[in-house]
């Protein structure tokens, strides 16, 4: 998850072009390591088909979401109202499959209190600044470009989905650090001669 957050910053560069291909393959992956844990064992939604099946989905559709933005945005560039349409829908999408997938991390209990209710604060900041983006950043342009609301607005909403995203990686190598921590010190240790 980390990683996706280094790739998006470096597909900036002309230096990388094709990194912003590999950030939603990371991030997706991210997502179904979360859903399904890695050899059966620190699932976020303790592998529960409700809260799996929308992690799962949830990284199925961003991937095919990216491939569609390339298509869209290459192959039909005069098609304005067609990409404005999959970007709404995409965004009804994504934002469904993750409040499910976050009121399932937060009911299940899988992740500790109160880490369980970090996604949902997450889903909730990105949200709220979509819609701010969305009701208030339309505003009119200036020769100069959009104005100084859409430019902090836009703002708000890259640190909420770059920040969020970071959270959540930190905090999952945090818990993963805790886990293994307690594993080996339940771990009897066993004398050399016994052996």
């Amino acid at each position: 998850m980390l990683a996706s957050v280094v790739i998006t910053v470096i597909a900036r560069s002309p230096l990388f072009p094709y990194a912003e291909m590999v950030s939603p393959v990371l991030f997706s992956a991210a997502l179904f390591v979360f859903a399904f844990g890695v050899r059966g064992e620190g699932s976020v939604t303790a592998r529960r088909p409700v809260g799996t099946t929308a992690l799962a989905l949830l990284a199925l559709w961003l991937l095919l979401g990216s491939v569609l933005y390339g298509v869209i945005g290459d192959d039909f560039s005069n098609a304005r109202t067609l990409l404005t349409s999959f970007a709404y829908a995409d965004s009804f999408v994504q934002f469904a499959l993750a409040l499910v997938a976050v009121m399932q991390i937060v009911r299940l209990g899988a992740v500790p209190a109160p880490w369980n209710w970090v996604p949902a604060g997450i889903v909730a900041a990105v949200t709220v600044t979509w819609l701010l983006l969305q009701v208030l950043g339309g505003g009119s342009a200036t020769i100069y470009g959009p104005n100084l609301v859409t430019w902090l607005l836009m703002g708000m909403d890259g640190l909420a989905r770059i920040g969020g995203t970071v959270l959540l990686g930190v905090i999952a190598i945090v818990l993963a650090d805790r886990v293994n921590r307690r594993v080996t010190a339940d771990v009897p240790l066993v004398p050399e001669t016994q052996i």
